[in-house]
């Protein structure tokens, strides 16, 4: 781990507070109903919008996210057809190139977003259209970014052009700046980097965040789990339950370290809140072995069973 931020900029952005007033705009209805699982509401939604106008853009792309939330890999060509229609009709439209390079991203499969130097092209096209269209889209600037830091160098990638990205926004959405570095410290394992920074930013507004915003906490979190650091375990993971409250993941990291810790009760009460948020399969296999650990360290605290 890195003792402190070493550049002037990082450190700038620890210590102050926003540069000026966000430029995030509010998410598409459509989109938003699809990022809060309302997805019923957002069938409705979508097919009323495209029953009015086959090419609205608010619905196919809604659409292509809803497919990618559902994750049925039959319906991945369906979605590539609704956002190459979304991209034909509105070429100047951010978020349709954005929703193309999702499908793209999501098509590449098993290899990942670096399947081959034709899909990595494809992509990283997709998402620099949207940037370039929109610099405020920041979801796509995240989509961007990860596609930078996963891809390597010789299919696109590049920790440098990362960076750039993050800063681009520095003035007009320094908190999305500061979780983009953070991703970049914990990609380059400056994990004490990327917690300062992911801690001093506010992303109460940009709701389209949550996903990179809670997969970085829940991975530093697991990082002082997996080193044997439970305060700093614990901290974290309360963390993203306080930032996130709509995500299991809180109560399901709390839930391992107390496990690790021995404290089975505990560890059934965090498992029984992140089943109550999201009833995940994995929330229920904890479930299952917390439950048989507990029947197992009862049966030995009773002793032998006198005949």
């Amino acid at each position: 781990m890195h003792a402190k931020i070493r550049t002037w900029w990082g450190a700038m952005l620890l210590a102050t507070g926003p540069l000026s007033e966000s430029y995030a705009a509010p998410p598409h209805p459509v989109v938003q109903l699809v990022h809060q699982k309302r997805y019923a509401e957002a069938v409705r939604a979508i097919t009323e919008r495209l029953a009015a106008d086959p090419t609205d853009a608010g619905a196919l792309v809604g659409t292509i996210d809803l497919i990618l939330a559902q994750d049925p890999p039959g319906r991945l060509p369906e979605a590539r057809s609704a956002a190459e229609r979304c991209l034909a009709a509105h070429p100047d439209n951010s978020t349709c190139a954005e929703a193309l390079g999702n499908v793209l991203a999501a098509q590449a499969g098993s290899g990942g977003i670096v399947a081959s130097l034709g899909n990595a092209r494809s992509i990283r096209a997709a998402f620099e259209r949207a940037v370039r269209l929109d610099p405020t889209n920041y979801r796509a600037r995240l989509s961007l970014l990860r596609f930078h830091l996963k891809a390597p160098f010789f299919l696109g990638g590049s920790i440098v052009r990362a960076r750039e990205l993050a800063m681009e926004v520095q003035r007009t959405d320094p908190d999305i700046t500061r979780l983009m570095l953070a991703l970049c410290a914990f990609d380059e394992d400056k994990l004490l980097d990327a917690e300062q920074y992911i801690l001093a930013a506010n992303l109460e507004e940009y709701e389209l965040a949550d996903s990179a915003h809670r997969d970085l906490l829940y991975r530093l979190a697991g990082a002082h789990l997996e080193a044997g650091r439970h305060a700093d375990s614990i901290r974290l993971f309360s963390e993203l339950n306080r930032r996130i409250p709509a995500s299991e993941h809180g109560n399901y990291g709390l839930a391992l370290v107390a496990r690790a810790q021995g404290r089975l009760a505990d560890a059934s009460a965090f498992l029984d809140k992140a089943a109550a948020i999201a009833p995940k399969p994995y929330v229920y296999k904890a479930m299952g072995e917390v439950y048989q650990a507990r029947n197992n360290a009862e049966r030995r605290s009773a002793g032998p069973v006198s005949r």
